[in-house]
């Protein structure tokens, strides 16, 4: 196995789905951003999200007054309250699982991990930002992303997220 790739391949895999990643997780650890993060997440994830959400937090009288209220929190057109109590709950959650991450500290793992059509993983390590070259299995602190290309673009992925 070689572990040579040409700078055209490694700017190709950043450019792509590590720049959305790395977008999306700035937008939370960094900028507490909820809304830049969901414009980042992938449409399925969204809707997994805003489903459980409201499971857990507002009684329906349907399911399809649930799946209207889900479409409308995707589409940010849910009231203003009930938009800002899901807003606040989900970068709390998010912020309980990566807040603790030093961006300034994060480097990209370079090579693409394919897993599907338009389906790749994006490994970000808290590593230092210079380049290092791993040659054998060692062990690194940091998070996986599944990112899926929709409409053109890299969007944050739900890890049940089929091609």
């Amino acid at each position: 196995m070689t572990f040579d790739q040409t700078e055209d391949e490694i700017q190709a895999h950043i450019d792509g789905p590590v720049q959305a990643a790395w977008e999306w997780l700035l937008a939370i650890v960094d900028d507490r951003d909820f809304e830049a993060a969901w414009k980042l997440t992938a449409p399925e994830l969204q809707r997994t999200r805003a489903r459980a959400w409201l499971k857990e937090n507002v009684s329906s009288s349907s399911e399809a007054d649930t799946e209207r209220t889900v479409d409308h929190l995707v589409q940010g057109t849910a009231p203003e309250p009930l938009r800002l109590r899901f807003a606040t709950a989900e970068l709390t959650a998010y912020l309980e699982s990566f807040g603790h991450l030093d961006t300034d500290q994060m480097g990209v793992g370079s090579r693409p991990r394919v897993i599907g059509p338009d389906a790749e993983l994006v490994v970000l390590a808290q590593l230092g930002q210079e380049r290092k070259a791993f040659t054998e299995p060692t062990l690194v602190h940091g998070v996986t992303f599944l990112m899926h290309l929709v409409q053109g673009r890299w969007r944050v992925a739900d890890p049940d997220y089929q091609s």
